[in-house]
């Protein structure tokens, strides 16, 4: 390489590495009517923060408590009514994603490509079992079984009570990628998984068996970076439907049984869609948010107020749905019209450090500056 054709690589390579360092500024809030007083409730600082991604990490309310583990390795127990801790239980990982509980033990995945077992009533490691790679994702439980995705393309079957692996299944990478992976999820005596290459995967849950697929995102332009096509949003399945949707492809609502589209609507997302009865919440590339008939796909109503925003993952919450920019502002909007009902700050205007979750009449998040939010209204 001539020296002249070195710094001009070299110069080009530095200045990737500093846009992707530094984002534009948020665009000016929408000015509203508030039509609920949005406000906090109770905020609890925790020890560490919540990895690199607004969307690896998550919380689970269930049975009155939050759980969920920091960038530190320690797990949390917290009450739901007021955030005192009922259990913190340090440890010597790296969680690279959040957590998954079922019953006394919650599990985690790492940086070091471990999935580790922690039991809650002991606080002790009940097991760990090394995977391919590091794991992006939480995992998934059903029928004394764990799915969980790495990084390098492997579905993993294990044994909940050992971490013994049962099956595995391994899906080619394409040569650019989106950071991340999605959860697989289990319905219906099936594992389904998305992957980097915009595939939808459904396996039998007792052998492994490739059940059907569907190629959600299709790889489509003539360089790598337009033919981006990762499933990296939450899957979701409601009554026999699983709805995926695409990087830089389609949303897509698909029989469980077959894999055959239902609907489909050219909706390109980098997060996960919301489904509540008929409706069906998207948030786009570019932070549109549309609401869709959940059955038939066709729109109800679209958003563009909260555009460039960087939205996350929207969630519904008692008469709203919920979304959340990366300026740490929580936005409620009208299920039947899209309008903008409420925004509050959640901390500091700090992004969000997890999805945001439900339970009853609070809304649940964990924020990069080591603290917990319950909001409510």
């Amino acid at each position: 390489m001539s020296k002249s054709l070195f710094f001009v690589v070299l110069f080009s390579a530095l200045i990737v590495q500093g846009c992707s360092n530094s984002r534009p500024a948020l665009p000016d809030l929408p000015s509203i009517e508030s039509k609920v007083n949005l406000h906090k409730t109770w905020r609890a600082s925790v020890d560490g923060n919540f990895g690199e991604s607004s969307e690896r990490f998550n919380l689970v309310a269930e049975d009155g408590s939050l759980f969920f583990v920091t960038d530190k390795g320690t797990l949390y127990e917290i009450a739901q009514e007021n955030g005192d801790k009922k259990e913190t239980i340090p440890t010597d990982y790296k969680p690279s994603a959040g957590v998954m509980r079922h019953g006394d033990v919650v599990y985690f995945g790492t940086y070091d490509a471990q999935l580790v077992a922690v039991s809650l009533s002991t606080q002790s490691v009940l097991w760990e079992k090394t995977l391919s790679s590091e794991i992006l994702s939480e995992a998934t439980y059903a029928a004394g079984k764990i799915a969980v995705q790495t990084s390098d393309g492997w579905l993993n079957l294990l044994d909940a009570e050992t971490g013994d692996p049962i099956w595995r299944a391994k899906e080619d990478l394409p040569s650019l990628t989106v950071r991340g992976t999605s959860a697989p999820v289990i319905a219906d005596g099936k594992v389904i998984a998305g992957f980097s290459d915009g595939k939808l995967k459904a396996y039998s849950l007792q052998n492994g068996s490739l059940q059907w697929s569907y190629d959600v995102g299709k790889p489509e332009g003539r360089y790598e970076i337009e033919r981006l096509s990762d499933i990296d949003g939450r899957l979701v399945v409601k009554n026999g439907v699983v709805y995926a949707v695409a990087y830089n492809g389609t949303l897509v609502a698909l029989s469980i049984d077959s894999g055959s589209p239902l609907w489909q609507r050219s909706i390109p997302s980098s997060v996960g869609v919301a489904v509540k009865g008929e409706l069906l919440v998207a948030v786009d590339m570019k932070s549109k948010v549309i609401a869709l008939n959940a059955k038939n796909g066709m729109e109800v109503w679209e958003n563009k107020t909260l555009l460039d925003r960087d939205l996350i993952s929207p969630t519904f919450y008692r008469d709203y749905v919920a979304v959340m920019d990366r300026g740490g502002y929580v936005h409620l909007l009208d299920l039947v019209t899209g309008e903008v009902a409420a925004q509050k700050v959640a901390d500091n205007d700090v992004p969000s450090g997890s999805r945001m979750v439900v339970s009853d009449k609070q809304l649940f998040i964990l924020t990069p500056n080591s603290s917990v939010t319950a909001l409510s209204y």
